[in-house]
């Protein structure tokens, strides 16, 4: 039985995907017009941080600033004007807390921006702990995130599962010794399976079917 229960946030408890893919458009298009990203280039940026994803295409520190405050304005912009949990978020995380399990978000967003959108999709009040941007110094791929929510939560590794739409959720939750779940509306699906997570699913009421 699984007593701790992990998710990633963009693109696995909430709909942020096509608003993140919708950002980075218009923040290339504007910063970066010479570079034209194939669709696996594009969605490969949901797993990363947005400095590595734009350190990658400028040297200057200035101008990485510059573009990350861009595009953040932009994407909070298009969150604030309608941001959803994905469907049977909400029912997913009661019928786990009823199950007293401990349920946290391990995420590469800043721990407060992550607070607010688990807030306005009303998710958060069955949230333990979040794990975010500032809280780590090597994110996934690197097992670190992991890690920290392991320390946090004081959880068992054998009794611990992450829920995630990325191939780095999968290999992160894997160097940490945990078991891993993909969800099947991922973009990147095919790059999970390549990982071959323990379970994978359609709907995050299935979960139930695990825990």
């Amino acid at each position: 039985m699984m007593k701790t229960i992990l998710f990633d946030l963009d693109g696995t408890l909430i709909e942020t995907t096509e608003i993140i893919l919708d950002a980075f458009v218009e923040t290339f298009d504007k910063f970066f017009p010479d570079v034209k990203l194939s669709k696996d280039e594009l969605t490969n940026l949901l797993g990363q941080t947005l400095f590595k994803t734009f350190e990658f295409y400028t040297d200057s520190k200035e101008k990485v600033d510059e573009v990350v405050k861009y595009y953040r304005e932009i994407s909070n912009l298009k969150i604030e004007q309608g941001l959803k949990a994905y469907p049977y978020a909400l029912e997913t995380l009661i019928y786990l807390k009823k199950k007293k399990a401990t349920v946290g978000v391990v995420t590469s967003k800043m721990r407060k921006i992550a607070t607010y959108h688990l807030e306005i999709t009303g998710l958060l009040p069955y949230i333990d702990g979040i794990i975010g941007y500032e809280d780590v110094i090597e994110h996934k791929p690197s097992p670190e995130p992991i890690e920290k929510a392991l320390k946090l939560f004081g959880a068992n590794k054998r009794t611990t599962i992450y829920v995630g739409d990325h191939e780095n959720d999968i290999i992160a939750a894997k160097k940490a010794g945990i078991s891993t779940c993909a969800v099947t509306y991922s973009h990147r699906l095919a790059e999970m399976l390549k990982e071959q997570p323990e379970y994978v699913i359609d709907e995050l009421i299935n979960l139930k079917d695990i825990i």
